[in-house]
């Protein structure tokens, strides 16, 4: 079976480190093929059966997969269900840049070395987010500023869903903290606030802070107030929604207190910033 080799130059054209499309259904899926830039997909309706490095990785809506240069690769149809997916290729330089940028946040060969390439899935909520974010991304006229858009975005994915810090046995994160961490960043979750945190954990709220102050040198209020003001602050320069709809929608019933933590954290206004980043 021939395998075709697709290049950056050609592919995502020269001088362009980024490059973003949608592929509606597997058959205008690329054959089997390699090739030499980076490469995310995010399935975004569907199922298939992704056929990689001679091994096979169900993919279903929410799954994202970091694809390497090298990487072998083709779809194939789940029985009768058809695919939709969203892939944003980089360039190697443009990787190797934001590698630079994370530093040890991101051991490069944890994504690098293994055979098959990583592969998470994401909540629904955040596949919906993270859609969007790539529409209004595709509609951004100027291409350096799209290419910044989907630079930063790029290391966002990686610290949030492949993040492989280095820790040594006495701080590792227990893998219920991870757990945990990754229910909460849901917005069904972060909206409850603390008392769901408890629930999901099924530690005792004293635990839990001690657990937190140790290894994530925060506290479970405080993590939380921070996924909410990360909400608020996207939805502020990404929608048209009233700023105390935002508030509400992020789980914030104060909006005296929201408006405090949000100058605090960001040193504006919630209507500053959207006037600023819109």
């Amino acid at each position: 079976m021939e395998i075709y080799t697709y290049t950056a130059a050609s592919h995502m054209g020269p001088n362009t480190e980024s490059h973003l499309f949608t592929v509606p259904s597997l058959s205008y899926a690329s054959p089997i093929h390699t090739h030499d830039f980076f490469e995310l997909f995010l399935v975004t309706q569907g199922k298939a059966r992704h056929i990689v490095n001679d091994a096979c990785q169900p993919v279903t809506v929410g799954t994202l997969v970091f694809i390497r240069p090298e990487d072998i690769h083709y779809y194939e149809r789940d029985g009768d269900h058809d695919c939709e997916f969203i892939n944003i290729c980089y360039t190697r330089e443009a990787m190797n840049h934001v590698f630079t940028f994370l530093e040890k946040a991101i051991d490069p060969q944890n994504l690098l070395a293994t055979v098959l390439p990583p592969v998470t899935v994401l909540p629904a909520s955040e596949t919906e987010r993270l859609k969007d974010r790539l529409e209004r991304i595709r509609l951004v006229p100027d291409k350096p500023q799209a290419a910044g858009l989907l630079r930063a975005m790029l290391a966002e994915l990686l610290t949030l869903f492949f993040w492989k810090q280095q820790r040594t046995r006495e701080d590792a994160i227990p893998p219920w903290l991870e757990d945990l961490l990754l229910q909460m960043q849901r917005k069904e979750n972060f909206v409850e606030g603390v008392q769901r945190m408890y629930e999901l954990s099924g530690r005792s709220p004293g635990h839990l802070s001690r657990v937190f102050r140790s290894l994530l040198h925060t506290t479970p209020v405080l993590y939380i107030n921070q996924l909410r003001l990360d909400y608020a602050k996207y939805m502020l320069a990404t929608t048209d929604l009233g700023i105390m709809d935002i508030a509400l929608s992020a789980g914030f019933n104060n909006l005296s207190h929201y408006y405090h933590l949000f100058k605090k954290e960001y040193g504006l206004t919630p209507l500053a910033y959207r006037s600023l980043h819109r």
